[in-house]
């Protein structure tokens, strides 16, 4: 990925309209991680083309346990979120685990509850916290031309702050009712009760800073 569009399009403080997904497998027999990145289109979710590669990469191999990491610039909607449950449960040995830097219309119901759904089923969710901006500018971002070697942005921390409360929050409620994998079609029609009290300490979220 071109430092230019990862500077843009991971930047909470901007809105842009397409959906960057950047993703690394490793696997679990010492094989050479494979990195690739996506960018949503007007015909298609970012999802949809991560989702078909991985299928594709998998097929030749269906029985390889591997781990892929998920670095997005929008969390998933409501109905990618299944989806990638549909994806997970016909390949039970990928583990997935998903960094985002904003949280998409996430005042809507349905989206909320995509992503409830997708940490009860086993996902990780995570903001990305400063740590993960730099292991993708040393890893995963083409910075060769850059007289930057690595990348701290101190100035997103306000915003990685306040995405990471609002997903605590919601999150919490699947965390109260417990986890484990669920057939995707149970976690389709079921909203989760909510929770009175919700543990949003600064600590909970792991935020880092270096000084």
């Amino acid at each position: 990925m071109a430092i230019w569009a990862f500077r843009k399009n991971y930047d909470p403080r901007i809105r842009p309209r397409e959906t960057y997904l950047i993703y690394e497998i490793k696997w679990s027999y010492g094989r050479r991680p494979w990195q690739r990145w996506f960018c949503s289109t007007s015909r298609e979710h970012v999802e949809m083309y991560f989702l078909n590669d991985v299928h594709e990469k998998l097929k030749n191999n269906p029985s390889a346990h591997c781990t892929i990491t998920c670095y997005m610039s929008w969390s998933p909607c409501g109905y990618c979120c299944e989806d990638i449950m549909d994806f997970l449960w016909e390949w039970p040995n990928v583990n997935l685990v998903i960094y985002v830097a904003r949280l998409y219309w996430h005042q809507n119901k349905f989206n909320r509850q995509g992503l409830r759904n997708l940490e009860s089923f086993g996902v990780p969710i995570k903001v990305m916290n400063l740590p993960d901006y730099n292991y993708c500018w040393r890893t995963l971002v083409n910075n060769e031309n850059s007289s930057e070697e690595d990348y701290w942005p101190m100035y997103l921390a306000p915003w990685i702050m306040q995405y990471s409360l609002e997903l605590q929050t919601i999150l919490q409620v699947s965390r109260t009712v417990g986890s484990g994998k669920v057939h995707p079609e149970m976690n389709h029609s079921h909203m989760q009760k909510p929770v009175s009290e919700l543990d949003i300490s600064l600590a909970s979220f792991g935020l880092s800073f270096v000084l």
